[in-house]
């Protein structure tokens, strides 16, 4: 049975008959993208002409397939993840750290190196070596999460190397030793609070972490218009969000979960002495010169000062204020039940529709609210 003139390599052939008498048809299969093979069927008036084309044909099918056939190297396969996949789960910044990660510390290593080949001794010596150079444990998990994660998906889902490969990056590391977290009793964080070395601005900070447990971003994001005070309650919609490189942004709080704070009545007398005169738009703690939320490096000079004129420990941090309200309501408010808990501090799992910002306290929350009062009043 003779053989198509399309079939393998093509035909370049002259026509010996028709309209067409004396010229040259090249004929070829190729396959789509999409995987359906398209016969082409070309007329030139010359031999070489055809000859070329034909030529450029089968040289561009057999790039093709080497591409095809060539395994993915490591930075190719974490380039395309950051490219194509991660941005359906991750944020924005989330991804340029790993990406910036990959850059420092892995790409001239194992950069070039295909995936099925990448050697599980040389991974330990990497690690090893990234340690020597001065990298700190926290660090060397970061980049070791980084490359099991990427390497993983490329096992699973996607299916780029087989099933039966370890992964050469899942080796052990040391640990860094666990931050010891400052927790304040209650009346630690009365006397911080009503230290007079503090000004009604810093007062007014420290108070609202403590007493009301917001995040650093939600603080930062706080304007006159979100404290509710003829409801005890501060609504909190927005936070200040840090993009990759340090630029600010205001966004949803974490997890675009908003919720309802509710405000003791001390905390909402400091708060009511500090807006004292601003206008409903403006933040409780903006520039010097603009209303915008100051950046987060201010904040923490602010905080340094804090520390210095409240005599709270010098190694506490803005999130150890939310981990102090969080123990002092689970351990000395037993009324108060873990579904109210969470919905205050923004642990629930309902979404943003879930808010409402014209009900007034709930049961719940005078429950809440009335303890907080017992504590620190």
């Amino acid at each position: 049975m003779a053989t198509r003139a399309d079939s393998k390599d093509g035909s370049c052939r002259e026509v010996l008959t028709g309209k067409h008498k004396g010229k040259w048809r090249v004929q070829y299969t190729v396959e789509t993208p999409t995987g359906h093979r398209q016969r082409l069927s070309r007329i030139f008036s010359t031999k070489t002409e055809g000859k070329d084309f034909l030529r450029s044909l089968q040289r561009g099918t057999k790039v093709e397939a080497a591409r095809q056939a060539r395994e993915l190297t490591l930075e190719e396969w974490f380039l395309w993840l950051a490219e194509n996949d991660w941005p359906e789960s991750l944020a924005a910044v989330t991804i340029e750290q790993r990406k910036r990660r990959f850059r420092k510390y892995t790409k001239r290593h194992f950069g070039n190196t295909p995936l099925s080949k990448i050697d599980p001794m040389k991974v330990r010596a990497y690690y090893r070596e990234l340690r020597a150079n001065g990298a700190k444990e926290t660090l060397v998990i970061s980049v070791r999460a980084d490359l099991v994660r990427a390497f993983n998906q490329a096992i699973v889902p996607y299916g780029r190397i087989p099933m039966t490969m370890a992964n050469p990056f899942r080796l052990s590391v040391p640990q860094p030793v666990t931050r010891e977290a400052v927790a304040l009793a209650p009346d630690e964080v009365k006397r911080g609070i009503a230290s007079k070395k503090l000004d009604s601005s810093r007062r007014a900070l420290l108070a609202i972490l403590l007493l009301g447990g917001l995040r650093l971003g939600e603080m930062m994001a706080m304007q006159v218009s979100k404290l509710r005070f003829e409801d005890n309650l501060i609504v909190i919609d927005s936070a200040v969000l840090v993009a990759f490189g340090g630029k600010q942004s205001i966004g949803l709080p974490k997890g675009g979960k908003t919720r309802n704070v509710v405000m003791c009545q001390w905390l909402k007398a400091i708060l009511m002495d500090h807006v004292q005169g601003m206008a409903p738009d403006a933040f409780l703690w903006p520039k010097a010169t603009l209303n915008e939320p100051r950046m987060k490096k201010q904040v923490y000079e602010v905080w340094k000062s804090i520390l210095d004129d409240s005599g709270l420990p010098n190694d506490m941090s803005p999130h150890d204020c939310r981990l102090t309200h969080i123990n002092i309501i689970e351990k000395l408010m037993p009324e108060v039940s873990q579904t109210t808990m969470k919905e205050h501090i923004g642990h629930a799992a309902s979404g943003v529709t879930e808010a409402n910002y014209t009900r007034p306290l709930t049961a719940a929350q005078s429950i809440l609210r009335e303890s907080l009062d017992r504590v620190f009043g």
